[in-house]
């Protein structure tokens, strides 16, 4: 069939990406109200809703401020899900779990270019991604926050491995430590979320005599010289954020955060990094 007379190819252009657009921001923005910018999000609701009187750049405005801003885009992203060999063993690849994200703040006179990180996770053994509920996410944030936000919750990385295996709670910590002593501050902190107590019949501490540089060198790659990623350094992650995943669930529920870790649609905010 033929285009009609008179066709205007922008128009149908920005007919049909206004159509489609609006229909996702008004599921999106299902409990907001339209043509009201009285509070923050029925006022980003309406910013982000395309007019037919908008101009190309209006048009591709509202699209990112959609996608990117109020993180449409990040919903649809599917998580790293890892599931290790090991855990199938133990029957809870499809339990939930938490993910707590450690991050160094470098200094300004610092040479290295990219900050250490250090992440723990453990499964909620009681729990499934059907009886999951958003009540049950609010109270875990919670008490995440307690634990790890006030204050900033500090990790002090060093070399030695520290396990904490306790299976049926949910538990396989290994955490990059300077001491023992460091190593069961983390994990009864991890264990205080839930309020599990702590014995010493789970944990194990492995020393050693091998050295990791902080400045291992530089080392040319395509032709230009770079410095070598830094081993186990021994330096302080601080807490960032804290995501909660479930199978079946695409989209992450983010728990806690600092401002730092910039993310959208978290259930507990802290003010400090």
């Amino acid at each position: 069939m033929p285009l009609p007379d008179n066709f205007d190819e922008w128009e149908h252009l920005q007919d049909t990406v206004r159509r489609w657009h609006n229909k996702a921001v008004d599921k999106w923005f299902k409990n907001q109200p339209d043509n009201d910018i009285s509070t923050p999000k029925p006022s980003l609701k309406h910013a982000c809703k395309m007019k037919d009187g908008d101009t190309s750049t209006m048009t591709m405005m509202r699209l990112w401020l959609f996608e990117i801003t109020a993180g449409h885009a990040q919903s649809l992203q599917t998580p790293i899900y890892g599931i290790p060999v090991t855990e199938h063993q133990r029957n809870v690849e499809f339990k939930p779990q938490i993910k707590l994200y450690f991050k160094e703040r470098l200094s300004p006179t610092s040479d290295r270019l990219n900050p250490a990180t250090g992440e723990i996770t453990f499964r909620l053994m009681n729990e499934t991604g059907q009886s999951y509920t958003r009540t049950k996410a609010e109270a875990i944030a919670k008490d995440i926050k307690r634990e790890f936000g006030n204050p900033i919750f500090v990790w002090d990385k060093g070399i030695y491995y520290y396990y904490y295996r306790d299976f049926e709670r949910g538990y396989d910590l290994r955490l990059l430590v300077k001491s023992k002593a460091e190593g069961e501050r983390i994990a009864k902190a991890v264990l205080a979320i839930q309020g599990h107590p702590f014995s010493d019949d789970f944990s194990d501490f492995q020393q050693h005599t091998r050295t990791y540089s902080m400045n291992p060198g530089n080392q040319t790659i395509y032709g230009q010289s770079v410095k070598k990623p830094v081993k186990r350094p021994t330096t302080e992650v601080r807490f960032r954020y804290a995501q909660l995943f479930l199978h079946g669930r695409v989209k992450v529920v983010n728990l806690v955060a600092t401002p730092e870790a910039a993310l959208k649609q978290v259930i507990e905010r802290l003010s400090v990094i």
